[in-house]
């Protein structure tokens, strides 16, 4: 294998972005140079993180920042006068931070063998630098770009620029990588591309019995359902929360995580309705995550179908259940539903309302134990065989071996 400089373009910070901080985490240990430009709001200066070249730029002109609230979202009531003028500024605020730190992009960055663009805009910045430079071109894809928050709600007239875009770069990359087989087959449908499916899987880690949760909140032997992650609008956390008065009394109910819903349910929590019955943490670092994660004796998945992201994907936490061996209930959509068939790990019920919601809580919990100690083992035996990166990143080392031997060291083409 011949070494590879590698640079990945990321629109977005890289110290929460569990997948590229795997994915360099991986090529580095291969022997390969790996640089990472990430957008930042303020300066600062370059820095290593598991073994890679941090390269933060910072856009000369930043109209909007990635995260800020989009009107497109409709989370403030306005006029419609007032909100297609908000929206107005707000592409034009994104569009033009964008434009400068790809100008920045192009400006700082040194050549490279390989350009490895994460989503569309990270795409497009390393198209422009292949164009450059020469060298390969990878297309990252973790999710349908186009289908998830503010890019589904914009014009007609502008998503279909940004499709055009998004087709032309990806048909000019070398190798494809997304994230589940359905997304793939949506990509491949759209854009005439074969993607290589890599699953965000978290690496293999000890098998735990007990965790800090229980001992954090003094929940003694009561039963504990846990969602983890984005406390946000559309990921069935209002229907969580609305089933606490439909389980039974000694269910304990914890979201751990950030997000818009986390400072209203915590006031909620104190509540005589839900006080006792529903807890709010903050949330935890990635490494410490399964030691909360293994307490609970059912994890929630309920995205509802507000995007095609929503209803095609593969949520990190499916996978951290798993490798917690923490049975789950998710939302009936095509791949949670085939995961947790597959593995025997969960059951995939309606999560539309707190009613149904609360119904697929309750068949689980009331399952005998011995079915309930079978689904645990069977979800921590997926992810030591299938679910976990050591085996999903097999994918990434193969496309990057091929690209090796074209673009590596004393072996490098252009295109």
């Amino acid at each position: 294998m011949r070494p590879l400089r590698i640079t990945m373009l990321l629109y977005g910070e890289i110290e929460h972005d569990s997948r590229v901080r795997r994915e360099m985490r991986t090529l580095v240990e291969l022997g390969h140079e790996v640089t990472v430009a990430t957008l930042y709001g303020t300066s600062r200066a370059p820095f290593e993180l598991d073994g890679a070249r941090i390269v933060p730029l910072r856009p000369a002109h930043r109209g909007l920042l990635p995260g800020t609230e989009s009107p497109f979202l409709g989370h403030r009531k306005m006029s419609r006068m007032n909100r297609l003028a908000a929206r107005g500024r707000w592409a034009a605020g994104y569009a033009t931070t964008f434009y400068y730190w790809r100008r920045a992009a192009l400006r700082q960055l040194p050549p490279a063998d390989v350009w490895h663009g994460h989503d569309l805009f990270g795409l497009l910045a390393a198209r422009d630098l292949q164009r450059r430079h020469g060298g390969g071109l990878v297309h990252d894809s973790h999710e349908l770009f186009l289908e998830a928050n503010s890019a589904a709600r914009l014009p007609t007239p502008a998503r279909k620029l940004l499709f055009r875009m998004e087709r032309g770069a990806s048909r000019k990359a070398d190798a494809v990588i997304t994230v589940n087989e359905s997304i793939a087959e949506e990509l491949s449908r759209r854009y005439g591309v074969r993607p290589v499916v890599v699953m965000n899987c978290p690496p293999l880690g000890p098998a735990r019995k007990t965790g800090r949760l229980r001992d954090h909140l003094d929940l003694g032997s009561r039963p504990v359902v846990l969602f983890h992650g984005g406390l946000n609008s559309g990921r069935g956390i209002e229907q969580l929360v609305d089933s606490v008065p439909l389980l039974d009394a000694e269910v304990a109910v914890v979201l751990l995580g950030y997000g818009d819903l986390a400072e209203p349910y915590s006031a909620l929590s104190t509540q005589e309705s839900h006080r006792g019955r529903l807890f709010v943490l903050p949330a935890v670092s990635v490494a410490d995550l399964p030691n909360w994660v293994c307490d609970a004796d059912l994890g929630v998945i309920a995205f509802q179908p507000v995007d095609r992201n929503n209803v095609l994907g593969t949520p990190n936490k499916l996978f951290e259940y798993l490798e917690a061996g923490v049975p789950m209930v998710v939302s009936d959509f095509p791949e949670m539903r085939r995961l947790v068939v597959v593995t025997g790990a969960g059951i995939a019920r309606d999560t539309s309302t707190a009613a149904s919601l609360a119904a697929g809580i309750r068949e689980l919990l009331d399952e005998p134990k011995s079915a309930h100690r079978s689904r645990k083992l069977r979800a921590r035996r997926a992810a030591e065989a299938t679910y976990n990166w050591g085996m999903q990143s097999k994918g990434l080392v193969e496309i990057y071996d091929r690209l090796s031997e074209r673009y590596g060291t004393n072996g490098s083409s252009t295109r």
